[in-house]
């Protein structure tokens, strides 16, 4: 750990606080989840699409999400002796800290643009607030993941458009998806005082709480979706989106960033999993 003239630069996790060496595992637990079941429903619709472009893209997001997985679990090993094994393997459906609109099939191609857009562009925009992070080695990881990232908010951004302005029948179709996999965004980023957050501040790891940081995340939905003329059950007042949704978050679990004990379909979890083929490990 050393000194800049600004803030302490944390080397590892040695000389944060106990709190602070929690709150950050848990937050870089809550993104390789999430982007663990974007790879997996990435690598679904790499077949089904209605262009073979997009079959070729999300072929492309896959394999970037889980390389992304990859770099995390790389420093929760290094930095907090996890077993990426375990963290994957082993853990049960309700352990797991992803974005909860990804728990399930993703059936339709507007509910896997709502994934491509609105739920990807969260885990973007939450790792942006960590670009310049005082913990070193999460610093060093970040910028091949924002630039890949670029790509993947094009590509979701895109596809939101064309839907929105194709007919009034996909116009409809993505907005409904949208408004779901919103609403499981926001839960996710979670209460505006959590303590867990306030600390994560306070050590440098973000440059911003949770709250100026769905604040923008809502701006950039909120203005294209105006746009647009797509209703993502937000409102503006006073040049602020927000979501017409409230939460009560008395049981928002900081370490699933969840309000309810859910996780993935274990049947997911069972084809995202290389456990049934273990036998034929390399190594």
């Amino acid at each position: 750990m050393k000194k800049s003239t600004t803030q302490t630069i944390f080397e590892s996790t040695e000389g944060m606080t106990p709190e602070c060496k929690e709150a950050l595992r848990y937050l870089l637990l809550a993104c390789a989840d999430t982007k663990l079941l974007l790879g997996y429903h990435y690598g679904e619709w790499t077949f089904g699409p209605p262009e073979i472009e997009a079959a070729v893209a999300f072929c492309s997001l896959c394999q970037s999400e889980l390389g992304h997985v990859r770099l995390l679990h790389a420093l929760l090993t290094k930095h907090y002796k996890d077993d990426p094994e375990k963290l994957v393997e082993s853990a049960k459906p309700e352990e797991f800290a992803n974005i909860s609109y990804l728990d399930n099939e993703i059936k339709s191609w507007p509910d896997i643009v709502a994934v491509n857009y609105v739920v990807d562009l969260a885990v973007t925009t939450l790792l942006l607030s960590m670009r310049n992070s005082s913990f070193k080695p999460l610093h060093m990881s970040l910028e091949k993941m924002l630039e890949e990232e670029r790509y993947h908010i094009h590509h979701g951004q895109g596809w939101f458009r064309t839907l929105s302005k194709k007919s009034a029948e996909t116009k409809q179709a993505i907005q409904k998806s949208a408004q779901n996999a919103l609403v499981k965004v926001v839960e996710w980023f979670g209460p505006p005082d959590s303590e867990y957050d306030r600390v994560l501040v306070q050590a440098g790891i973000k440059s911003e709480s949770s709250s100026e940081i769905l604040d923008k995340y809502l701006s950039e939905l909120g203005n294209l979706a105006a746009s647009l003329g797509v209703d993502l059950g937000l409102s503006k007042a006073n040049g602020t989106w927000r979501l017409n949704t409230t939460f009560e978050w008395d049981s928002w679990d900081p370490k699933t960033r969840r309000l309810t004990k859910t996780g993935p379909d274990p049947e997911i979890l069972y084809h995202l999993r290389g456990s049934k083929n273990k036998v034929f490990k390399l190594s």
